[in-house]
């Protein structure tokens, strides 16, 4: 938490707050919610209500952001007509809140450009991401057992680091973009107090039992190697973590198995439900956070509490089922454009790494969109947008 309070060294004023309090909750994930309230939301949307209010210099690629924020509008603002209850107002708090995200970029864009304050924020994001491990395993050792949290719509995990955010796989991701950066310290400064950091990462991610995580993590090491030129050194690290997860004890809880089945069935199931509920509005979606008024309306009578009811275990396919064709579209144009904006530097090799992680995350849960991992790309990106004029 040290390079979090360093950003206090600075003038702390309404241009830095808002970073250091969305740091400073973001390890305590869900346990300090508040019904639907999540604090990390309510301080990024005062940083994106502040970079309007103050008319705080725009980065050019937000263009792009905000392109994709109108094409998921329009289909939200037609999908009144369509399911004509009030539960369409759910999507444009959600809506809203991707907005605010997007409008954090730039705030931090803002931060990031002053000098020293790009290395300020990669070590924060290190931070917190060791932190968020750490709390794991409090979790781990104090309370392995989350099924009386089932009542409250949180899945039932059993000897899993899980840590405040409840749930393994988005603990894993964020864990993953820890990874990245404590392997590209390593072996950028051959320091080892970094070897310790990965194999502490390593060894709580393994301790997640999150499938989607192991092979982001993996698909972030491929990156690494490409981009540091270390292939041999990388396929050595993918085979001691590959050793290391079939080690791992799985007798106590089948739910934790290396090969089950179950829950792949019912990712296959969900992604099906997807598609056919795709399958009504193709071209414009159902509208942005709507999938489970699609569901009622088109697959059947479900609660809204339920799994089956709240969303995609695919973020890509979450994106084309409410904004459609048109709407993944230029999402992807977005991602391709912003990518080719970027400049070669230590920093873009820590976000094409993450980012490569989340999207292989993101085809086996909706983590694309998830507030933490949102916030943690946002701010990765405008470090590397730090030195644009």
């Amino acid at each position: 938490m040290g390079k979090i309070m360093a950003i206090t060294t600075k003038k702390v004023d309404l241009d830095s707050i808002f970073i250091f309090l969305f740091l400073v909750f973001f390890p305590f994930g869900q346990i300090i919610r508040v019904g639907i309230i999540q604090p990390i939301d309510l301080v990024v949307g005062a940083a994106a209500i502040y970079s309007v209010f103050v008319n705080l210099k725009k980065p050019k690629i937000f263009r792009y952001l905000n392109l994709f924020l109108i094409f998921a509008f329009v289909p939200w603002l037609f999908s009144i007509f369509i399911f004509k209850s009030t539960g369409i107002f759910y999507g444009l708090l959600y809506l809203t809140r991707l907005a605010a995200y997007f409008y954090f970029l730039i705030y931090t864009w803002n931060f990031a450009k002053q000098k020293g304050n790009k290395e300020l924020l990669i070590d924060s994001l290190f931070a917190i991401s060791l932190v968020s491990a750490f709390f794991g395993w409090i979790q781990f050792f104090w309370f392995s057992d989350i099924k009386p949290f089932f009542v409250w719509g949180w899945d039932m995990h059993l000897f899993r680091l899980v840590g405040t955010f409840l749930d393994p796989t988005f603990l894993g991701i964020i864990i993953v973009f820890g990874l990245v950066i404590s392997i590209n310290r390593f072996i950028d400064s051959k320091n080892w107090k970094f070897a310790l950091t990965t194999f502490f990462l390593a060894l709580s991610l393994a301790f997640t039992y999150s499938r989607a995580s192991y092979l982001a993590f993996f698909v972030s090491l491929f990156v690494i190697a490409i981009n540091k030129h270390k292939i041999k050194q990388v396929v050595v690290g993918i085979f001691i973590f590959s050793a290391l997860v079939f080690l791992l004890p799985t007798s106590r809880n089948h739910s934790i198995e290396l090969f089950r089945t179950f829950s792949v069935e019912a990712r296959i199931e969900d992604y099906n439900t997807t598609l056919q509920i795709f399958s009504k509005f193709p071209i414009f979606g159902v509208g942005y956070d709507n999938i489970c008024l699609a569901y009622q309306k088109y697959i059947g009578v479900q609660s809204f509490s339920s799994h089956a009811c709240s969303g995609s275990d695919s973020s890509l396919l979450y994106i084309l089922a409410t904004t459609g064709i048109v709407g993944f579209a230029v999402f992807t144009l977005g991602v391709t454009m912003i990518a080719k904006s970027l400049k070669t530097s230590p920093e873009l090799q820590i976000l094409s790494a993450s980012f490569a992680a989340l999207l292989i995350h993101s085809l086996f849960s909706n983590s694309l969109v998830y507030s933490w991992v949102l916030g943690y790309i946002v701010i990765l990106l405008s470090v590397n947008l730090g030195r644009e004029i």
